[in-house]
């Protein structure tokens, strides 16, 4: 009876330890570079590219004095972003399902509204909210992320 807790015991301690551990790995496993591709990209309800997708260097952001995880994952509850280092990181079409207002659409929605349902408003209010204050910061970067083309390539 003793020698069947001890082994339960171990088993349950091993396999805890294993969830940490690729719990941990999967959360900093991440590439340094992203190409920002969905399948909301895909749908015949986006509009059609014409600038390449955009290469995002993770790593380089990461880096960058000032900035948190947190400015980029979000997990929202009662309005608080309770996203935390460490937890799972789901793709951006995971919640912003629609591609984009259709054309002639002429349904009158706010700001926040429009970024919480559609893909194209949600990427590009949030990275364009951090490198406008980067702008406004003088930061060196500030010049390069003035343009369109300072994260979306040329041309294809």
């Amino acid at each position: 009876m003793n020698h069947r807790k001890i082994i339960g015991t171990v088993m349950i301690l091993c396999l805890s330890l294993f969830f940490v551990i690729t719990g941990t790995l999967t959360a900093t496993d991440t590439p340094d570079i992203i190409t920002f591709k969905s399948k909301v990209y895909e749908s015949s309800d986006y509009p059609k590219h014409k600038k390449r997708l955009v290469t995002f260097n993770h790593k380089k952001h990461c880096e960058y004095k000032g900035f948190s995880c947190q400015d980029c994952h979000h997990v929202y509850k009662d309005g608080k972003n309770i996203w935390k280092k460490g937890d799972e990181v789901q793709k951006c079409e995971a919640c912003h399902t629609s591609a984009k207002k259709a054309k002639g659409d002429k349904t009158k929605m706010k700001k926040a509204e429009r970024i919480k349902k559609y893909h194209y408003d949600a990427i590009h209010a949030n990275c364009k909210t951090c490198h406008k204050k980067m702008i406004d910061k003088k930061s060196p970067m500030g010049k390069k992320l003035k343009k369109c083309s300072g994260c979306h390539p040329n041309k294809r």
